[in-house]
Order: structure tokens, then C-alpha cells, then sequence
């Protein structure tokens, strides 16, 4: 693939990860967009871009326009956004590709991968859900993704919404399940890092097992005893509510 010109919206967790892939693959930044200039100042620096914070001084002669912003923020971008021949494209799981439908050439580029600043991506050959406008933009958008690692598939904005849910219940909802963990450690003054080499080792099995499989805990042995114990310990009724609710998932998902 030839270097592309590439703006990129937003200066999130999402946006530093894939401009460090495209600048790796010897793309080039031409600018970034924030309404807050000190921000887009700051990560245009890493890409030695133009920092931009008004829709007039966008490049309409760019490849790609890359959003990645918050949802609610897609639509208005994506309408303020000219190009002569550009493509727009947006990296949200949940958000409909016909946001993009002033544009002739539109697509959704969504990375089934979670982001943290600083943080360095262990998992790099992690799946990008792509879905197109026009069938020609199918294979440009497919060897940007395999030429930084990744596998690909081809999504409807249904089927990506479908696949986000499962994501938040697998990511989003267990790592505050752990965060909850952490906070009980803590409230009793116990290092919360013993936990560490268990949570591993539950996501390890997952190589090899599916999730029914791995469970295990009171509630799959129905030990009602030593669930009174865990819920008379929760002084909080959230938490009680959380773990009962669980509890009570996890037996009805085995009967």
C-alpha cells in the first residue's frame, strides 16, 4: 500500500493506538482534529501533523478520515467533514455506518480491542469488524488492517452492535467485576495483586475451554452456606444485589 494521507478526529485511546500503527507503516499524519486545540496540539507533536480545531481548515485532499470520538460525536463530525475523494471512516462498534451517508465513500473500521494510554497492546492480532459503503473500499481497508497485523471481518452495522454487547459483558462488565475485587481487598486492608495470578489463570483457560467449563465458585456448586457468608460480608446493597444476581445466573445457566 502506497503512504496515505490520513486526518485523524479525536486524540483518545483509540486514535494514539492507530496512529502509531499508521506512522510504523510510514503513513502520514497530515492533521488532527480536537475542539480543545491544546489537546490536538499536543498529539499532532507525536505525529508531526497540523493540529486543527475548526471544520474549515480540514485537507480535502486526504485518503482517510479517520473518527474516533465519542459516539455521540460521529454524526456531527462526519457532516462537517469535505473531501474531494476521500474516505471517511469511523472506529465505533456501536454506531451505524449510514451516519456517514453524506459521503460516497464511508465505511466503519472497528478494532475488537480494548485501549489504554501508555499501556502497551499485548494482543496485537486482535479481529478489525470492517463494513463498507462502496465494495471497492472493502480490500483498501482490509490491507490497512492486515498490513498492522490484524485479521479481518466483514460486519453489519446489526452484526458489529450484536458483537459490541458481547464485548462490554466481556470486557467492560468484568474488568469492574475485578475492580470490585480490588476495592473488597482494599476496604479489608489485603494486597489486592494476590488476585492477579487467579484472574490470569481464568482467562488462560480460556485457550482451552469454553466458559461453562471454566466456571467454578459456590454458585456452580449450589453451596449455599458459603454464599450467606459472601452476602452477610457486603454491607453494600448494590453489591449484594450484583452478587445475587450472578449467583443466580450462573445456576440457571447450568440446570
Amino acid at each position: 500500500m502506497e503512504t496515505q494521507k490520513i486526518v485523524i478526529f479525536g486524540c483518545g485511546n483509540v486514535a494514539n493506538y492507530f496512529a502509531e500503527k499508521f506512522m510504523l507503516l510510514n503513513h502520514n499524519i497530515i492533521q488532527v482534529y480536537h475542539p480543545d486545540h491544546k489537546k490536538s496540539e499536543d498529539f499532532a507533536k507525536i505525529c508531526d501533523a497540523e493540529a486543527i480545531n475548526n471544520f474549515l481548515d480540514i485537507d480535502v485532499h486526504a485518503d482517510l478520515y479517520f473518527i474516533s470520538v465519542k459516539d455521540d460525536a460521529i454524526a456531527e463530525i462526519a457532516s462537517k467533514i469535505h473531501t474531494n475523494k476521500g474516505l471517511v471512516a469511523h472506529t465505533s462498534g456501536s454506531v451505524k455506518l449510514d451516519v456517514l451517508n453524506k459521503h460516497v465513500r464511508s465505511a466503519v473500521f472497528y478494532p475488537l480491542q480494548t485501549f489504554t494510554k501508555g499501556i502497551k497492546t499485548e494482543h496485537q492480532n486482535f479481529p478489525i469488524l470492517i463494513e463498507c459503503n462502496q465494495n471497492s473500499d472493502e480490500k483498501y481497508l482490509t490491507d490497512l488492517a492486515q498490513n498492522m497485523g490484524n485479521s479481518v471481518q466483514y460486519m453489519t452495522s446489526e452484526q458489529r452492535t450484536e458483537i459490541h454487547l458481547a464485548a462490554i459483558f466481556a470486557a467492560n462488565f468484568s474488568n469492574h467485576c475485578i475492580k470490585i475485587a480490588y476495592d473488597l481487598m482494599q476496604n479489608k486492608n489485603h494486597d489486592a495483586q494476590i488476585l492477579l495470578p487467579l484472574i490470569k489463570e481464568s482467562i488462560h483457560k480460556l485457550n482451552f475451554i469454553n466458559p461453562a467449563q471454566a466456571q467454578t465458585g459456590p454458585a456452580i456448586r449450589n453451596d449455599s452456606i458459603t454464599i450467606e457468608k459472601h452476602l452477610a460480608l457486603l454491607n453494600e446493597e448494590t453489591l449484594k444485589s450484583i452478587y445475587e444476581i450472578i449467583t443466580k445466573h450462573i445456576q440457571s445457566s447450568n440446570q
